[in-house]
């Protein structure tokens, strides 16, 4: 009997246990064998999951080992706005990225943060107003873009192709294939095939002869569950959806990455100075000219800096010109003579870290080239080479130009037999939102456009995308999961609507 209740008590704690696992996959530079015919960089699987149901964009950088992550040395990180985010978005789009950046700012530090306080279920919620008008929030775009920026990449990674070799002697398009996990627990740090308590597997997935692209393929374990659940993993966001917050795995990265006793080789950012001679505080902005003596781009073993904090500045941003000129005070660990110290740092910006524009996304040179946004990304090497030949962290340019898509809706017709408007063959349309779980109803961009007129839009809309019943109402939703309704939104083919694999591999 007691041998019996020690077998259960264990299978509880390890359920328990599993219940609890979670993990984050870090992110750097390409690696030389990061390559396009192993899904990297382009994201050939997960670029048309996006197209049809959300974000749609390409990957800057790729999956890291432990250890060899990149992250920000700078704790403090400024954001404008030019005139072709303005003239789309207005001022409400401005009050969206501030809002995203607001809950960002109020992270608490990476060496205090209880991952307890952090959800794994249910941070995604549905405005089914939105999304029956295929609308994609901006705030939670944003959200996605930063934690990105930070240095984290999302489920999609927990399993990565390493390898893909023709078989010696076999036919064409028989491969052999070496699978990788990318995936670490955020208390022990050990590899795991868990995201936010969730269990994943692969199925792997080769379009040879079409297309040279292969991968592994992530889906829960569990078909019953919601796939996608971190902010970090862009194909997550539904149109329609809203984030509520970060869940704990991607706090759980966050912590890894910026906690101070979490020691790396790297270089601070570019246009800094370590100071030799004091100033009044850190975390200071200061307009100055006084020069200074210091040690400029300084490289060295430096400790997290716990906490990024975004800061909006002002930004003459209809002529791109006339931006004056700040300087940062701050302090970032830094560890000489094996003890752990402070050291003081100033930075002197000439425009905004990251600025938002807007722009057309449309590729006119290739089929169903349709990009939600594009965004850059630039890593700083601190210069040094392990004699073995292993991966070492950069650091993240706090430089970023992010440009969002501004053109729609769109039609994809073919001839000869679908030619028109209301035979077209496929409308992966979205439209640019605010929305949250209240009454009010969503805020539509570009500035100025009419919520009605986007209505009566959908309604006389062709092909296959007519709704054939009235939106739901927010609040309302006809399905749901681990509180997260899913919806059945008639929107653009692709949006989840099954607590399911949402994976889709583009139809050929």
């Amino acid at each position: 009997m007691l041998r019996k209740l020690t077998i259960w008590v264990c299978l509880l704690l390890g359920l328990a246990a599993a219940q609890q696992a979670g993990a984050f996959t870090l992110w750097g530079p390409l690696e030389a064998w990061q390559t396009a015919d192993l899904d990297y960089g382009a994201r050939y699987f997960y670029t048309s999951v996006q197209l049809l149901s959300g974000l749609g964009s390409t990957e800057n950088g790729g999956p890291k080992n432990f250890g060899a992550g990149s992250r920000l040395t700078a704790p403090i990180v400024t954001y404008g706005f030019d005139s072709t985010f303005l003239d789309y978005f207005g001022a409400q789009g401005v009050a969206a990225v501030d809002s995203a950046m607001k809950l960002l700012n109020g992270l608490p530090s990476a060496s205090s943060a209880n991952l307890a306080n952090f959800v794994t279920d249910g941070n995604e919620q549905i405005n089914y107003t939105a999304q029956a008008l295929d609308m994609l929030d901006l705030k939670s775009t944003v959200m996605w873009l930063m934690v990105e920026h930070m240095g984290l990449l999302g489920e999609t990674h927990v399993f990565d192709l390493v390898q893909r070799a023709l078989v010696p002697g076999g036919p064409a398009c028989d491969y052999e294939y070496t699978v990788i996990g990318r995936n670490y627990d955020p208390v022990d740090y050990n590899p795991t095939d868990y995201v936010n308590g969730r269990l994943y597997t692969y199925y792997l997935q080769d379009l040879c002869p079409v297309f040279n692209v292969g991968d592994a393929v992530e889906y829960p374990a569990d078909s019953t569950v919601q796939s996608y659940t971190a902010v970090s993993t862009p194909e997550g966001l539904e149109l329609g959806g809203y984030y509520l917050g970060l869940t704990r795995d991607d706090m759980g990265g966050l912590q890894w990455l910026y906690k101070k006793n979490n020691y790396a080789y790297q270089a601070l950012d570019p246009n800094t100075v370590a100071l030799t001679s004091s100033f009044n505080s850190s975390w200071e902005a200061v307009n100055t000219t006084n020069a200074v003596t210091g040690i400029s781009n300084l490289v060295g073993v430096l400790g997290g800096v716990e906490k990024i904090t975004f800061v909006k500045v002002a930004y003459d941003s209809s002529l791109g010109v006339n931006f004056n000129t700040n300087t940062l005070n701050y302090t970032v660990p830094y560890v000489t003579n094996s003890k752990l110290s402070q050291i003081k740092v100033m930075r002197t910006i000439t425009g905004p870290d990251i600025i938002f524009t807007a722009a057309n996304l449309i590729n006119s040179e290739a089929l169903f080239n349709y990009l939600t946004l594009t965004r850059s990304a630039s890593f700083i090497a601190s210069g040094y080479v392990s004699p073995g030949g292993g991966v070492v962290p950069s650091t993240i340019g706090a430089s970023q130009l992010i440009v969002l898509n501004n053109v729609g809706p769109v039609y994809f017709n073919i001839s000869p037999t679908q030619m028109s408007q209301l035979d077209y063959l496929e409308h992966p349309v979205f439209n640019w939102g605010t929305f949250d779980g209240s009454t009010n109803p969503p805020v539509l961009y570009p500035n100025g456009s009419s919520l009605a007129e986007l209505e009566q839009q959908v309604i006389t809309g062709g092909g296959l995308n007519v709704p054939t019943y009235p939106w739901a109402g927010v609040g309302a939703p006809t399905n749901s999961n681990n509180g997260t309704g899913t919806g059945t939104g008639g929107g653009v083919a692709g949006v989840k609507s099954q607590p399911t694999n949402h994976k889709k591999v583009p139809s050929l």
